[in-house]
């Protein structure tokens, strides 16, 4: 079984993270509810096609990072539509390419 890191030193298993983000997820969607009336993409406003939970930092990154708890951090989360999701993961991967060098 995987395990990684939190920020406190204490391991987590992959399989919590994972139960712990669709959590997240659904609490995301529901708060976003809760305070508009409807589920819309936080960065386009549009709210026709399919809506994606988008992580600002990638679960991978998270735990990679000894961080895993933001993984599941709702301010780490945020509703796009599948245009500004596609988007923001190219930009991610391109950024990430380029610290690496």
């Amino acid at each position: 079984m995987n395990h990684y890191r939190l920020s406190n030193g204490d391991k987590i298993s992959k399989s919590r993270i994972d139960a712990l983000v669709k959590n997240a997820k659904k609490k995301v969607l529901a708060m976003q509810i809760d305070e508009h009336g409807w589920n819309f993409c936080e960065v386009c406003k549009t709210s026709a096609g399919l809506l994606d939970c988008s992580h600002t930092i990638s679960v991978n990154e998270c735990q990679k990072s000894g961080k895993s708890e933001l993984a599941f951090d709702v301010d780490n989360i945020k509703v796009r539509c599948r245009k500004c999701h596609d988007e923001h993961d190219s930009k991610s991967k391109h950024w990430h390419n380029e610290t690496e060098l």
